[in-house]
C-alpha cells in the first residue's frame, strides 16, 4: 500500500505574515482587559499587520501585563470589528504588541480589506522629508 501521510516530494510552504504598514489616517482601536475585567481606553494604532499590532498613547493608568487576553474593537473607514488578542509585550514609552486571534470568514476578509486600503495609501502617499 502507497502512504498517503508521507511527505515525499513536497516543498515546504513559506508562510510569512504581511509587512506591517502604517497608513497616513489614524487607525483606533478602543481596548478592553479581559483578564483583569478592566477598561483601559482607547488607542492609536501604531502598525498594522493581520497577524498582530500596536497600540501606541493609550490613555490614563492602565492595568495590563504580558499573556493578557484583550478585547479590541478596531476602528476604521469601513466599520468597526471586535476582535480578541493577546498582549504579547509592553515598551517603555508606552507601546502595546499585541497578536490577534483569528477571527471568523467574515472578520478576515474585512481585516484584508483594510490592509489592502491601508497599504495603498502608504504608497501612495509622497515621502516624509526628514530635513
Amino acid at each position: 500500500m502507497e502512504d498517503f501521510f508521507a511527505e515525499r516530494g513536497i516543498e515546504p510552504v513559506d508562510r510569512r505574515g504581511l509587512a506591517r504598514v502604517v497608513g497616513p489616517r489614524k487607525l483606533m482601536a478602543a481596548v478592553d482587559n479581559l483578564t483583569r475585567h478592566e477598561m483601559l481606553g482607547t488607542a492609536e494604532v501604531a502598525d498594522f499587520s493581520c497577524l498582530g499590532m500596536a497600540l501606541k498613547n493609550l490613555p490614563g493608568d492602565p492595568v495590563a501585563a504580558a499573556g493578557d487576553l484583550l478585547w479590541v474593537s478596531l476602528i476604521a473607514e469601513e466599520g468597526i470589528i471586535p476582535l480578541t488578542a493577546k498582549l504579547i509585550h509592553i515598551k517603555r514609552g508606552g507601546l502595546y504588541g499585541l497578536r490577534i486571534d483569528t477571527p471568523s470568514a467574515a472578520g478576515q476578509h474585512f481585516l484584508l480589506r483594510l490592509y489592502d486600503r491601508i497599504s495603498a495609501q502608504t504608497q501612495a502617499a509622497p515621502p516624509i522629508d526628514a530635513a
